[in-house]
């Protein structure tokens, strides 16, 4: 796809859908940690730690570790299927600074040396890209 037309981005309150889609990819990053720092309970016993259970509990620490762990990578999945569903429908130059910006982490300074284009052009490139990806969530704000 193109990018945006000048007149399409000036229809959005940029500085506000920006704040939006980089409050999703926040909350989204948060959920990957989440998902990688989900620590196995210990396996070995801890005398200290003996209680005694007044009612049968059907599923052990680990089963819920694992039925945890389970749903948690299916969260994380499904929200990084969407992403990367609305990416794919962005152009090579929105594509770039998109995964440079949210998945590498790169500076704008870096993507735009990626990118080897004039300020002008980034601007509007990164423009169109947010607009674009917050159109896709609602997350879009009109002036």
């Amino acid at each position: 796809m193109k990018l945006l037309n000048a007149e399409v981005i000036k229809k959005y309150d940029y500085v506000k859908t920006s704040i939006k889609v980089r409050e999703y990819m926040s909350k989204f990053e948060d959920e990957y940690y989440r998902y990688v720092s989900i620590l196995p309970p210990s396996i070995t016993s801890h005398l200290s730690e003996i209680k005694v259970q007044t009612s049968f509990n059907n599923t052990s620490a680990i089963e819920t570790y694992i039925i945890k762990k389970t749903e948690k990578e299916e969260e994380f999945l499904k929200s990084l299927s969407t992403i990367l569903k609305i990416i794919d429908t962005f152009n090579d130059e929105e594509q770039r600074y998109f995964k440079g910006v949210f998945f590498l982490g790169n500076s704008e300074p870096v993507i735009t040396e990626e990118l080897q284009c004039a300020d002008k052009r980034f601007n509007h490139i990164k423009k169109s890209s947010m607009i674009k990806f917050a159109l896709a969530l609602d997350l879009a704000v009109l002036k």
